[in-house]
């Protein structure tokens, strides 16, 4: 394999972090051209295509997504090695205003904050937990973590975690409800009494042939926050979909759909900020620390 530079490595990070070629030039303050070229001298040295490009959009293959994911943090790890030589980590300080999903955000996210506020005694964490979409700049949020998809031309989304999700009731609901099957065909996943964050609730099921299936619950109990929920599945009242682990501490019994059905799609849980050329150390920082956090809780 030929030698692979790094300007141009940062440069397809930029246009795998936007999903677009003008966007990317934009962040890294060249031409579109310079954009382009730098990507295509890339996949040459590298031997494999990064992108699958339309008149549309720009989406990542699966080499391009396994870059993304190896190379953006090491990127950014460089740079701050870069800037720590003068020992300036240790000395970082000032607020960071995070907003997170209730669920998510209540527990590893805000663990995670909380060992990171610890090692940095100069900052100051504001953690604000909501599942509304909020606008970071308007409302002065310096990072969000967000479910994906994420859309927005002025952010910038880095994956952080995904997480592993599954369907859940109480035993007894299995005992009464179900008969003591655990395995269920799309007829009973449509019809059972189900517990939802949305009246608009889809549950996706990811199949071995890669398709997806899409069931729209019988919603009995509906509830913004999650946490609830699973309160609420716990007493009998329906399936409730949610990260596995979240369902297994609460004592749930785990549904397994049937094999024409598929398995519950993990939920991608990205990073995103504003969209600079130079991020705030304590924010960058903060980034890593949370994705490593979350990293680890998965062993």
């Amino acid at each position: 394999m030929a030698p692979v530079s790094i300007d141009d490595l940062r440069v397809v990070v930029a246009v795998a972090e936007h999903g677009s070629f003008v966007l990317a030039a934009r962040h890294t303050r060249v031409p579109t051209s310079t954009v382009s070229r730098a990507v295509a001298r890339f996949e040459d040295a590298a031997g494999v295509r990064l992108f699958q490009r339309n008149s549309r959009k720009v989406s990542l293959t699966a080499e391009g997504a396994m870059l993304l994911e190896r190379a953006a943090p090491l990127l950014e790890e460089m740079d701050r090695l870069v800037e720590g030589l003068a020992g300036e980590e240790a000395s970082i300080s000032g607020r960071l205003r995070v907003t997170a999903p209730t669920m998510s955000g209540s527990r590893p996210i805000a663990a995670a904050l909380m060992s990171f506020a610890e090692a940095h005694p100069k900052v100051t964490v504001e953690l604000s937990l909501t599942n509304a979409v909020v606008d970071l700049l308007e409302e002065g949020f310096d990072l969000a973590f967000r479910a994906g998809p994420v859309h927005g031309a002025d952010l910038v989304a880095r994956r952080v975690w995904s997480v592993p999700y599954a369907l859940g009731a109480s035993p007894a609901f299995v005992e009464k409800e179900l008969a003591r099957r655990k395995k269920l065909d799309r007829a009973a996943l449509e019809s059972l009494p189900a517990i939802a964050a949305r009246p608009d609730t889809v549950w996706r099921f990811r199949r071995d042939d890669n398709g997806v299936t899409t069931i729209r619950p019988r919603i009995r109990f509906c509830v913004s926050d999650l946490r609830v929920g699973i309160d609420a599945a716990a007493r009998g009242l329906g399936i409730v979909g949610a990260a596995r682990h979240e369902l297994l501490a609460a004592g749930l019994v785990l549904l397994e759909p049937k094999a024409d059905v598929g398995r519950p799609e993990a939920r991608e849980l990205y990073a995103v900020y504003p969209s600079r050329r130079l991020l705030p150390k304590r924010v960058a920082l903060a980034i890593d620390w949370v994705a490593r956090a979350l990293r680890d809780a998965e062993r």
